[in-house]
């Protein structure tokens, strides 16, 4: 046999089916003789459906500090001033945010609320891309989406 493929639970990465697919993808290109990039788990996207929707990517804190990481934490709940006019009640959720200090970059999120799972979207790409929190300040967040809840969180990693 010369090759083994394996895609999901078996692989002992997380059971989300997002994963399955990026593993699917991964195991079709090789497959395919096709070149890809290799599998990166540094922003595995974690998300629970209840409401509010409760998502995380890459390091806890915890993590973060088990491997040696100096690291600043900023967390801010959101809330109806956030988007509550459209939304309507029952909109209040947390944002946490993992920073490397030394490299100036996060390692980790949590997003809790509703569309939890998408604003972490934005925060997987600044994980996995390594962006700098600071890049991540001056970006243009739209008004009124539940994005606009990271402005103050980013805003305090920033403060010495």
């Amino acid at each position: 046999m010369e090759r083994v493929w394996g895609v999901g639970d078996v692989c002992g990465k997380g059971a989300f089916t997002h994963l399955s697919m990026y593993q699917a993808a991964i195991a079709m290109a090789d497959i395919m003789g096709r070149e890809w990039p290799a599998a990166d788990y540094r922003a595995l996207p974690r998300v629970t459906f209840t409401d509010p929707e409760i998502g995380s990517a890459g390091l806890t804190e915890q993590q973060a500090r088990e491997r040696g990481i100096r690291v600043k934490v900023s967390a801010a709940p959101t809330s109806s001033s956030t988007r509550g006019w459209i939304h309507g009640p029952g909109n209040d959720g947390l944002l946490k945010l993992v920073q490397d200090q030394d490299r100036g970059v996060l390692v980790g999120a949590t997003s809790m609320g509703p569309v939890g799972g998408e604003v972490l979207s934005i925060l997987v790409l600044a994980i996995t891309e390594e962006i700098p929190t600071e890049r991540l300040r001056h970006l243009i967040y739209a008004y009124p989406t539940f994005h606009r809840g990271l402005e103050p969180v980013l805003d305090e990693l920033s403060s010495t």
